[in-house]
Protein backbone atom coordinates (compact mmCIF):
# COMPACT_ATOMS: atom_id res chain seq x y z
CA UNK A 1 0.00 0.00 0.00
CA UNK A 2 1.62 3.59 -0.96
CA UNK A 3 1.07 6.20 0.79
CA UNK A 4 1.21 9.94 0.76
CA UNK A 5 4.52 11.63 2.45
CA UNK A 6 3.06 14.67 2.17
CA UNK A 7 0.15 13.39 4.47
CA UNK A 8 2.55 12.97 7.09
CA UNK A 9 3.79 16.63 6.77
CA UNK A 10 0.15 17.91 7.50
CA UNK A 11 -0.64 15.38 10.35
CA UNK A 12 1.81 16.60 13.11
CA UNK A 13 2.18 15.52 16.65
CA UNK A 14 1.06 18.34 18.90
CA UNK A 15 4.27 19.26 20.63
CA UNK A 16 5.65 19.86 17.07
CA UNK A 17 2.87 22.35 16.29
CA UNK A 18 4.41 24.75 18.99
CA UNK A 19 8.02 24.10 18.23
CA UNK A 20 7.22 25.48 14.63
CA UNK A 21 5.57 28.44 16.20
CA UNK A 22 8.34 29.27 18.38
CA UNK A 23 10.23 28.57 15.28
CA UNK A 24 8.04 31.33 13.30
CA UNK A 25 8.42 33.63 16.21
CA UNK A 26 12.41 33.86 16.60
CA UNK A 27 12.18 34.05 12.74
CA UNK A 28 10.53 37.21 12.66
CA UNK A 29 11.96 38.45 15.82
CA UNK A 30 15.75 37.29 13.66
CA UNK A 31 14.61 39.31 10.40
CA UNK A 32 14.00 42.23 12.37
CA UNK A 33 16.39 42.51 14.02
CA UNK A 34 18.44 42.02 10.70
CA UNK A 35 16.51 44.80 9.12
CA UNK A 36 17.39 47.31 12.01
CA UNK A 37 21.11 46.14 11.99
CA UNK A 38 21.22 46.76 7.74
CA UNK A 39 19.44 50.44 8.58
CA UNK A 40 21.66 51.55 11.33
CA UNK A 41 25.00 50.36 9.00
CA UNK A 42 24.07 51.64 5.98
CA UNK A 43 23.19 55.14 8.00
CA UNK A 44 26.72 55.11 9.58
CA UNK A 45 28.52 53.72 6.16
CA UNK A 46 26.67 57.27 4.98
CA UNK A 47 27.37 59.27 7.22
CA UNK A 48 31.42 58.64 7.00
CA UNK A 49 31.31 58.52 3.23
CA UNK A 50 30.18 62.37 3.36
CA UNK A 51 32.86 63.20 5.92
CA UNK A 52 35.66 62.00 3.88
CA UNK A 53 33.98 64.17 1.49
CA UNK A 54 34.19 66.99 3.87
CA UNK A 55 30.23 67.67 3.48
CA UNK A 56 27.73 68.07 6.41
CA UNK A 57 26.90 64.66 7.99
CA UNK A 58 23.69 65.96 8.88
CA UNK A 59 22.47 65.78 5.35
CA UNK A 60 22.62 62.09 5.99
CA UNK A 61 19.82 62.64 8.73
CA UNK A 62 16.17 61.82 7.21
CA UNK A 63 12.46 61.15 9.06
CA UNK A 64 12.06 57.88 8.27
CA UNK A 65 11.41 56.57 11.98
CA UNK A 66 9.57 59.79 12.49
CA UNK A 67 7.32 59.03 9.11
CA UNK A 68 6.34 55.59 11.22
CA UNK A 69 5.85 56.83 14.42
CA UNK A 70 3.76 58.93 12.80
CA UNK A 71 1.85 56.19 10.60
CA UNK A 72 1.54 53.88 13.25
CA UNK A 73 0.14 56.48 15.72
CA UNK A 74 -2.21 57.59 13.25
CA UNK A 75 -3.43 54.18 12.12
CA UNK A 76 -3.89 52.99 16.08
CA UNK A 77 -5.86 56.62 16.82
CA UNK A 78 -7.81 55.84 14.10
CA UNK A 79 -8.95 52.46 15.33
CA UNK A 80 -9.71 53.60 18.11
CA UNK A 81 -12.28 56.44 17.05
CA UNK A 82 -13.49 53.51 14.46
CA UNK A 83 -14.23 51.74 17.69
CA UNK A 84 -16.30 54.21 18.90
CA UNK A 85 -18.02 55.32 15.45
CA UNK A 86 -21.11 52.85 14.74
CA UNK A 87 -20.13 50.60 12.08
CA UNK A 88 -17.38 48.24 10.78
CA UNK A 89 -15.01 51.42 9.63
CA UNK A 90 -11.89 51.11 11.88
CA UNK A 91 -8.96 50.05 9.35
CA UNK A 92 -10.66 52.69 7.05
CA UNK A 93 -10.83 55.20 9.68
CA UNK A 94 -6.89 54.31 10.93
CA UNK A 95 -5.55 54.49 7.47
CA UNK A 96 -7.20 58.03 6.71
CA UNK A 97 -5.91 59.70 9.82
CA UNK A 98 -2.45 57.94 9.29
CA UNK A 99 -2.67 59.66 6.16
CA UNK A 100 -3.66 63.38 7.49
CA UNK A 101 -1.07 63.03 9.86
CA UNK A 102 1.89 61.54 7.50
CA UNK A 103 0.95 64.96 4.46
CA UNK A 104 0.12 67.33 7.86
CA UNK A 105 4.08 66.29 8.74
CA UNK A 106 5.05 66.53 4.96
CA UNK A 107 3.42 69.83 4.90
CA UNK A 108 5.05 71.31 8.65
CA UNK A 109 8.43 69.92 7.57
CA UNK A 110 8.01 71.49 3.92
CA UNK A 111 7.23 74.95 5.15
CA UNK A 112 10.42 75.03 7.89
CA UNK A 113 12.68 74.42 5.04
CA UNK A 114 11.58 76.86 3.35
CA UNK A 115 12.22 79.47 6.47
CA UNK A 116 14.94 78.14 7.36
CA UNK A 117 16.65 78.56 3.58
CA UNK A 118 15.61 81.60 2.46
CA UNK A 119 16.22 82.39 -1.25
CA UNK A 120 19.10 85.30 -1.94
CA UNK A 121 18.04 88.12 -3.61
CA UNK A 122 22.11 89.11 -4.25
Amino acid sequence: MKTNKFFFLIEQPAFLSGFFLLLLVVLILLSLVGIVYLYLNSKTKERLALIEKGMDPNLARSDFLTQLVIIGGGFSSGLILGDKIPGEYGPLIGVLIASIALVTFTIYKRNKARRDFPKNND
